[in-house]
C-alpha cells in the first residue's frame, strides 16, 4: 500500500511539473500595437552619426532573436569610402591601411550592438561636400553599410 502511495505522489508530481512547463518559454519578441498584438522580429540595422568635427560612430545593431556571427581573414572589421559629388570615389581607407593577417571572429547576440568610432582623415581634398560611406568586411553574409554627409571646409 505505501509502494502504491508512493507511485501516485511520484506521478502527481511529474504531471504537475510537465504542465508547469508547458507555455512557459517566451520568444521576448515586440509585439506591434496596431496589428492585434501580434508578435514581429527585429533586423540588423546600421547607422552612422557624427560625434565631433570629422569623427563618426559606425553602428551595427542586432534586433533579431538569433547570435549574428561575423568572420574576418584579417584584423579588418569595417571599411569606408569617400565620394564627391560627382559619384568619384577619392578615398578609401584600406587603400592606405594596413591589417594583422588573422583569422577573426565577431559574434552579435541579440539586443547587441557593435560601435566603430571612424576618424575621416584630412587627405588633402578639395572643400566640398563628400558621402562617406561605411560598411563591415566580413567573408561571407551582408555588410552592412551605411552613410552620411561629409563636408570638408
Amino acid at each position: 500500500m505505501m509502494q502504491k502511495n508512493a507511485i501516485s505522489w511520484l506521478l502527481l508530481l511529474m504531471a504537475a511539473l510537465m504542465l508547469a512547463a508547458c507555455g512557459t518559454e517566451s520568444d521576448n519578441l515586440p509585439e506591434d500595437p496596431e496589428s492585434g498584438g501580434e508578435i514581429i522580429e527585429g533586423e540588423v540595422t546600421s547607422t552612422i552619426e557624427e560625434t565631433d568635427n570629422g569623427t563618426y560612430r559606425y553602428t551595427v545593431k542586432n534586433d533579431t532573436q538569433e547570435a549574428v556571427t561575423f568572420n574576418f581573414t584579417s584584423g579588418q572589421r569595417y571599411d569606408f569610402t569617400l565620394t564627391d559629388e560627382q559619384g568619384n570615389e577619392v578615398f578609401r581607407m584600406s587603400s592606405v591601411s594596413m591589417y594583422t593577417q588573422a583569422l577573426g571572429e565577431e559574434i552579435l547576440r541579440q539586443g547587441e550592438e557593435l560601435q566603430y568610432e571612424i576618424q575621416v582623415p584630412e587627405a588633402n581634398l578639395e572643400p566640398g561636400t563628400y558621402t562617406l560611406e561605411v560598411w563591415m568586411t566580413p567573408t561571407q553574409g551582408t555588410n552592412y553599410p551605411a552613410e552620411i554627409e561629409h563636408t570638408i571646409e
